[in-house]
């Protein structure tokens, strides 16, 4: 309950700033809000629909990996309440705790849920971070923040380590120690056999290419998307700088806070302005707030309503 409080106020925190900050651009924003043009508006909320299916088709992907037969359906619940517990919980992605939870109740296999879940987030963030690596190198001589390569290229070698801890095993024996320090705690074992389940993935070499596309495919649609959304205002900037600088806004947005909001606001006008305008970048923040709040309904009348997937409290700890 503290935590969330302290999320809370980061949150608010952000937006407070945000607000005193933007105050005298607020008739700019609102006249980009009030100009925008509906039937583009339409097409980018489409878009976003179609990202969603996307995810939700990787993730039943990821459980017929493990064996786990799940639902189109089903996945595409999960999904949608992910969204929903992400307001409630820590950074953007708090809700995948919830959605591992959900799928466990349904599949009767917690630790195979709960690994599939965490394998599904890994392409999710590898993802983030492989397309602006990639559109970065169109933007040699025309970016001219420092920030925005190192950390573009700080994030790359971080996943790139990561990959290299799961599926080699002997890079991972070299931080055994966390293992003794998880063991005291009694989650040693639960732990090992969630990293034995993301290891085992080195062998689906077919499932981890789809799944990788399929991520591709969804991120570029989202960022599609907000660039439709920012032509619906007005603003014109090339789409070369959303695929550079949308992933690095989702990633900051996974800082402590709740579901990344007044991070991600802030990071939107931080990064697009220069290329957008403030009062465009601001706007769009706003309509990408509709868009998750939206979602964010959805998933909860989903939960509301399927009792099947309604968590008992004693489940929150990690499931062995």
């Amino acid at each position: 309950m503290i935590k969330t409080l302290l999320r809370g106020i980061v949150s608010l925190g952000f937006l407070g700033l945000l607000f005193y900050l933007m105050r005298e651009d607020f008739p700019e924003i609102l006249r980009a809000l009030k100009g925008i043009n509906r039937p583009l508006f339409l097409i980018a909320v489409l878009i976003s629909l179609s990202t969603v299916i996307i995810l939700a088709r990787r993730l039943q992907l990821i459980f017929g990996a493990e064996g786990v037969g799940l639902k189109f359906g089903e996945s595409s619940n999960l999904t949608f309440i992910g969204f929903f517990f992400n307001n409630f919980l820590p950074t953007s992605v708090g809700g995948d705790l919830v959605k591992a939870l959900c799928a466990s109740r349904v599949t009767r296999q917690p630790v195979k849920s709960v690994t599939s879940v965490l394998m599904d987030r890994i392409f999710g963030l590898f993802t983030f971070i492989l397309i602006p690596s990639v559109s970065f190198l169109f933007f040699l001589k025309e970016i001219k923040n420092t920030a925005i390569p190192l950390m573009i290229y700080s994030f790359l070698a971080f996943s790139v380590f990561f990959f290299f801890l799961i599926f080699n095993r002997r890079i991972a024996r070299r931080f055994s120690f966390v293992q003794g320090l998880l063991h005291r705690v009694q989650l040693g074992e639960k732990v090992k056999k969630i990293y034995e389940g993301l290891h085992a993935f080195r062998h689906r070499r077919l499932v981890m290419a789809q799944a990788m596309a399929l991520s591709i495919l969804g991120q570029c649609l989202g960022i599609v998307m907000l660039y439709v959304m920012s032509i619906s205002m007005g603003a014109r900037a090339s789409i070369l700088y959303f695929f550079l600088l949308v992933p690095i806004v989702h990633l900051l947005s996974m800082l402590p806070s709740l579901n990344g909001l007044g991070i991600r606001e802030g990071a939107y006008i931080y990064f697009l302005s220069p290329y957008i305008g403030k009062e465009y970048a601001a706007a769009l923040s706003v309509l990408y707030l509709l868009i998750l709040f939206f979602f964010s309904v959805i998933g909860g009348v989903i939960y509301l309503i399927r009792h099947d997937y309604h968590i008992r409290f004693k489940e929150v700890a990690v499931p062995s």
